[in-house]
């Protein structure tokens, strides 16, 4: 038999708080949606909306149709989502998508890290693998070799 001390008891409820606290609040308590990590809510109502579909605009833009799961409202949109910086680099870049690089990210440590750094093996699994150093060519001026 095992014995639960307060303490425990104390630390339980709290979790149980806590994930309470983390439930989504909204105003409408329709369907669970599909896409959870597109959620958008109706401009005119308030409630969540469902994707009914997308298509790709271009490499860095989507067109996304989204219906009100309110069924009093049922507002129909279109919505576009474009990507608009890199906070973080590719590992495999696409050379053809060019996207503006955030400004919080260091370069010159960038580029320090990446004229000191090893190399190791790697078997691309996920993507198709590429040939050639995406870094290559004329390193900028005052650069040490």
């Amino acid at each position: 038999m095992m014995h639960i001390t307060a303490k425990q008891k104390a630390l339980h409820k709290a979790v149980l708080k806590q994930a309470e606290l983390r439930k989504p609040r909204g105003n409408h308590t329709g369907r669970r949606l599909r896409m959870e990590g597109t959620r958008m809510e109706c401009p005119h109502c308030k409630a969540t909306c469902e994707i009914r579909t997308s298509k790709p605009v271009s490499a860095t833009m989507r067109e996304t149709i989204y219906q009100c799961t309110n069924v009093e409202c049922g507002h129909t949109f279109v919505a576009t989502t474009e990507i608009v910086r890199t906070l973080s680099p590719s590992a495999t870049p696409d050379p053809t998508v060019n996207l503006p690089l955030s400004t919080h990210v260091r370069r010159d440590l960038m580029r320090v890290v990446l004229d000191h750094a090893g190399e190791a093996a790697h078997a691309a699994q996920f993507t198709q693998p590429i040939t050639g150093d995406l870094f290559a060519g004329d390193k900028p001026a005052g650069a040490s070799s």
